[in-house]
């Protein structure tokens, strides 16, 4: 199953100008390898969009119950001082067309 999770933060709270948001971002993206592979889940890519202010974090879980224990990891949970985040299920091309010919 892929989830994409999308981050928001505002210009304000950018960690690029901010030193403890910096070093919670940088704990995350440290961490974010290590604890997917604790939970079983693939870290299929992640995506800044820098002047948006906005990253992308593409995920391939066995299950959700595997992803949620990931996200409540604290390392995971940090980033939620300072972002707003969206988790939705996604489908590849190829498993939507697969859906569409049955």
């Amino acid at each position: 199953m892929h989830v994409l999770q999308i981050s928001k933060h505002s210009p304000e709270t950018c960690p690029d100008y901010h030193p403890e948001y910096k070093k919670i971002s940088i704990a995350w993206g440290e961490k974010l390898e290590p604890l997917a592979a604790k939970y079983g889940v693939k870290v299929v890519g992640v995506f800044n969009d820098h002047p948006a202010h906005v990253v992308y974090a593409i995920y391939d879980t066995p299950k959700m119950e595997n992803l949620m224990g990931m996200m409540m990891e604290p390392e995971m949970m940090a980033p939620l001082s300072f972002c707003t985040s969206t988790v939705k299920p996604v489908l590849t091309l190829p498993e939507v067309m697969a859906m569409m010919k049955k």
